[in-house]
């Protein structure tokens, strides 16, 4: 069921701007590792060092640090939240934005201990997306501008913008959209944690294949796709992915729903994911599925069972941690 469009379509312009080519400072992340052969066996730091390449290489500085880094949350609802499919709600996911507002969650004692701003973005969790197993989740307009709404994340200047998402349903619009992107069943890509009971998951399967025939013959583009498919909060994760990348700011993705959001800017460019890391790997099968399909070694197993921010938040820590002996050198500026 695709939308009539006039001569244009907004997503055009998205599209446009994911392919435009956008480099790194491949200079300052060399510094980091001659400066890692310097500090001889001392400087062993693996992953750490990795991590803080990428940061200088994203950053454009050396050495490479943190100073202002955001977590970005998007809230959003989902219509096919009322079809069983979610041990969340509505209710749940606003309040949920309530005590991250008011620093009552323990996502925001996380992310107050490793020095990072919460910035949470709520995308009409009154107003929740039509059910997309009927009807497409959004109109290409209504798409393009909740892409453009995730540019706000890179307000502040940013020297890192970790993402995160909240809200019920979220899960299975990341799975549809999986099997848009990367093809395989609906059970494959559904496949929850552990604490999803079997009929709630079997709804989901049920869901995901009747809107894989809703909307076939239009999903072989990723933004379509995410349209059709996504809700609001992978459409603003996909925006400020994008516009990241262009402001040479570095992005870590949290859960199975912003690698799927990442999925799509890959999916739009190769290249385009350059600047993302992977914070975390969750309990989900599915999540690490998605990884591999994009290429990604996550920073850490923390065996959460979902994203919603916390292992973006404690990767922060780590790479404040992999920041440090560059910047304690005597020659850093």
């Amino acid at each position: 069921m695709a939308e009539a469009e006039s001569e244009t379509n907004p997503l055009d312009d998205v599209r446009d701007l994911a392919m435009r080519p956008t480099l790194g400072d491949a200079q300052s992340a060399e510094r980091v590792y001659e400066a890692l052969l310097g500090m001889g066996r001392e400087g062993d730091f693996g992953r750490l060092g990795d991590g803080a390449a990428w940061l200088a290489e994203w950053q454009k500085r050396y050495p490479p640090r943190l100073e202002n880094p955001t977590l970005a949350v998007f809230a959003g609802s989902h219509g096919i939240s009322q079809n069983g499919v979610t041990l969340s709600s509505n209710e749940s996911t606003r309040e949920k934005v309530d005590a991250l507002r008011e620093g009552r969650a323990p996502l925001s004692a996380i992310a107050a201990q490793v020095e990072t701003n919460i910035r949470v973005f709520e995308l009409a969790i009154d107003k929740p997306t039509p059910n997309f197993a009927e009807e497409p989740a959004m109109s290409a307009r209504e798409c393009a501008a909740t892409i453009a709404y995730g540019f706000e994340a890179l307000e502040g200047e940013p020297d890192l913008v970790a993402l995160g998402v909240i809200g019920a349903g979220i899960g299975t619009s990341a799975a549809a959209l999986a099997c848009a992107l990367y093809g395989g069943s609906p059970e494959y890509w559904v496949r929850p944690g552990p604490q999803v009971p079997k009929e709630m998951n079997q709804q989901r399967v049920s869901i995901v294949s009747q809107a894989l025939t809703t909307h076939r013959g239009h999903l072989t583009d990723p933004l379509e796709a995410l349209r059709c498919l996504g809700g609001r909060e992978l459409a603003a994760c996909v925006g400020a992915i994008i516009a990241a990348r262009h402001q040479g700011v570095p992005v870590l993705i949290d859960g199975f729903a912003t690698t799927i959001a990442a999925g799509v800017v890959h999916a739009l460019n190769p290249l385009g994911i350059d600047h993302v890391k992977a914070a975390h790997v969750t309990r989900r099968p599915a999540h690490e599925a998605a990884l591999e399909r994009i290429g990604m070694t996550p920073i850490a197993n923390f065996e959460f069972n979902t994203g919603g921010g916390m292992g973006s938040a404690a990767a922060i820590g780590i790479l404040r941690t992999a920041c440090s002996p560059f910047i304690a050198q005597p020659s850093a500026q």
